[in-house]
Parts: C-alpha cells; sequence; structure tokens
C-alpha cells in the first residue's frame, strides 16, 4: 500500500497505512523528528493505540463479569490494540491532510472500527483518533503512539519536561495499580495521571517541540538509547482491570486528539 506524504513549508510528514496507519517520518527540513526504539511493529514511528492502549495483563479483559482472552502480541500480554499490524483504509486525502479507517478483527471480542484523521502545518501536526462500536456497547480506551529521535544528529540528546499530578505505581507485572506516587527520576515506562500539557520535548540547541492533548493521562517511556515516547492515553494501560475503560456505544465513538508544535533553536 502507497504511503502518503503529507507537505507544509519545509515539513514533510509520511503516512503510511499499509504499516498500521502509522506516521513513519517527520521531516522539518533536514531534521528527521521521529525515532525507532527497536525491531518490533511497535517500536518505531507514531501509531494510534486501539481499541485499548498500552498492555493487558496475560490478554484477559474482564467486562460486565464476562471474562475474554485477547491475542498476545508481546507475550505474556496483549499490547497496544488490533490495529497496530493491520492496513488502513484511505478515506480521504489532500496535500496536508488524510483520513484513515481500520475495522477491528477478529481479535476483539466486539464489532467495530477506529478512524483516524491528520493534518499538516507548518508549524505543526493535528492528529484525532475515534473509537467506533458497531452494533453493541463495548469497552474501550485509546491512544498515540510516538517514539521521537532521542539525537537530530547535532546538538544534545532530547530532554523531556513533563508536570502532572503524580505517576500510577507499577506493580511485579509492570502493571499500572490506581496508586498514585511521586514520580522517581527516570528512565520511565510509567503512566502519568492529570498530566498538565503540553509535555515538551527540547533538543538543546536545534528544536523545541511540544505535545499537546485533551487525554488525562500520558504514558513516558524513555529506557531505550535511540529514542524516547511521550504517549497520549484516555485511560492507563490495563484500563478495564482498573475500572478506568470507557463504555462506547454505537453512534457515540470514543474520541483522543493530539496535537505536536514546534519552533527551532
Amino acid at each position: 500500500m502507497t504511503d502518503h506524504v503529507l507537505r507544509a513549508g519545509d515539513t514533510a510528514l509520511t503516512v503510511s497505512p499499509g504499516n498500521g496507519g502509522r506516521l513513519a517520518s517527520l521531516r522539518i527540513g533536514d531534521l528527521e523528528v521521529l525515532g525507532r526504539g527497536g525491531g518490533r511493529l511497535v517500536d518505531w514511528g507514531a501509531y494510534a493505540m486501539a481499541p485499548y492502549a498500552g498492555r493487558v495483563r496475560r490478554g484477559r479483559l474482564v467486562w460486565e463479569g464476562v471474562a475474554h482472552q485477547l491475542a498476545l502480541l508481546a507475550p505474556p500480554h496483549a499490547l497496544h490494540g488490533v490495529t497496530v499490524d493491520r492496513s488502513w483504509d484511505v478515506t480521504a486525502a489532500d496535500e496536508s491532510s488524510l483520513t484513515q479507517r481500520c475495522a477491528f478483527d477478529s481479535r476483539w471480542p466486539w464489532s467495530g472500527h477506529a478512524v483516524q484523521h491528520v493534518e499538516l502545518t507548518a508549524d505543526g501536526v493535528l492528529a484525532r483518533l475515534e473509537v467506533h462500536a458497531d452494533r453493541d456497547a463495548m469497552p474501550a480506551w485509546c491512544g498515540f503512539h510516538p517514539w521521537f529521535a532521542r539525537s537530530l544528529g547535532r546538538g544534545g540528546p532530547v530532554l523531556v519536561d513533563l508536570a502532572a499530578g503524580g505517576m500510577l505505581r507499577r506493580d511485579a507485572d509492570g502493571m499500572p495499580t490506581a496508586e498514585v506516587v511521586a514520580a522517581p527520576p527516570g528512565p520511565w515506562d510509567d503512566c502519568f495521571v492529570d498530566v498538565r500539557w503540553p509535555v515538551t520535548l527540547t533538543w538543546p540547541d536545534v528544536l523545541r517541540l511540544r505535545v499537546s492533548s485533551d487525554a488525562g493521562y500520558a504514558v513516558v517511556f524513555d529506557a531505550k538509547p535511540a529514542a524516547v515516547c511521550v504517549e497520549p492515553q484516555t485511560a492507563p494501560p490495563n484500563a478495564a482491570e482498573l475500572g478506568r475503560a470507557a463504555t462506547v456505544e454505537p453512534g457515540s465513538p470514543l474520541a483522543l486528539t493530539m496535537r505536536w508544535d514546534w519552533r527551532r533553536l
């Protein structure tokens, strides 16, 4: 499936519908801002997570008293939904925007689909994700998973500045609990609550990029040497177990917006 390159000013944003609908590249002039944290499909670009975001403990999702077993994309847990490894269908596109759709396959117990809209301007990217129930009410929580390059080839490594009400303590499985604690020094692979957007990424003397969202949660992952993640999410990983998943009904999708804006230093 053909990639789509959106252009505005000296910025080019490559969207890859055939690779999980992800943003595969963001070039601002000669700077490649998106990065790669490893060799797996989930380790590069910026992609939507739907109809759930992050891990589900051992793939076991209990909803309204019924237990469902989800596919384990990253054993021993389910991970990042069912659209990251699917092709998305482009429903509208022009020089600076693109809309795409992905139906959930049999790995999700309910009939539904996701819609993702991306717009590029000379100094920003606006993305919106919707999770739709097609027939029956279902649980959902969603997010975006961008990998940002730790280094842009000159200047120093990226610095992440985040303000939040706290961090959810992780248990022995690495799953967030309901207990809110003060964030220790990084590296992090953690979910932050009551996030005060924007979260700012600064590559000293090169670029400052701000991540804004209407999400209440952000997962920050900075334990890899080549890339870092700032992930807006509507709920924490494993949200159904924590009682924080949304109920999505036909005609009333769960929606999330994310915006990046930047300036050169």
